[in-house]
């Protein structure tokens, strides 16, 4: 997408575990690209769209690989050569789904009404909840927690570790607790702050408590 001159340096992020969950401040942090999702944490859904961010002093210099239409400087020109918008609408491909869009919009519009620095507060308190009752219930049972206890490194997620992580998954999710498994002995839980209440997170891990006890030897 960018051709760097000799010797160029340049910063880029991946966003789809902070954008939000956690204060990101791409301006003050000199970052020159970004990418992300929207489906976690701004509440849109899978199959929402992704996003870049570009800082302003390389938007000229970008170029789309898969131009599209609404790329283009012109949207209805119909010309015979692609002419790219100014800015970093050149990197816009084809139609988005409109309603993905609106899933979107809906979850911006909550984030900047709530503020960022309250869901990142309401997060910490969620996943220290989270860890302290796996503390009390689960790591006697034999599991581990693959997250960190610090506050500062943690995002929206708390993983635990456990040998039979994929069958103890499926367990959770058959009985109405939705977790990711993640390989090789990981089971993930999300904690939106936008859309997770405190009492979900006790009901939650006092179920898994109860199928552990009852699925392992």
């Amino acid at each position: 997408m960018y051709a760097p001159r000799s010797g160029d340096n340049r910063v880029g992020d991946h966003l789809c575990h902070s954008v939000g969950s956690i204060p990101v401040e791409l301006d003050a942090t000199h970052t020159d690209f970004a990418v992300g999702c929207t489906y976690k944490f701004l509440t849109a859904g899978p199959g929402a769209p992704g996003f870049l961010y570009v800082a302003e002093e390389h938007q000229a210099s970008l170029c789309q690989p898969i131009p599209g239409w609404m790329s283009a400087e012109d949207l209805y020109a119909m010309a015979p050569a692609h002419v790219p918008a100014p800015g970093v609408r050149r990197m816009v491909s084809g139609t988005p789904a409109i309603t993905g869009l609106a899933d979107v919009a809906a979850g911006v519009e909550l984030l900047a009404e709530a503020g960022i620095h309250r869901v990142r507060a309401k997060s910490l308190s969620l996943t220290g909840m989270a860890i302290a009752l796996v503390d009390a219930w689960l790591i006697p049972m034999g599991f581990g927690l693959a997250t960190p206890r610090e506050d500062k490194p943690r995002a929206g997620h708390v993983t635990l570790a456990h040998p039979q992580a994929r069958e103890l998954a499926e367990l959770l999710i058959d009985n109405g607790v939705i977790v990711d498994f993640r390989a090789p002995d990981g089971i993930r839980l999300g904690l939106s702050p936008l859309s997770t209440i405190f009492t979900d997170v006790w009901c939650a891990l006092d179920r898994a408590w109860r199928l552990a006890k009852r699925f392992l030897p």
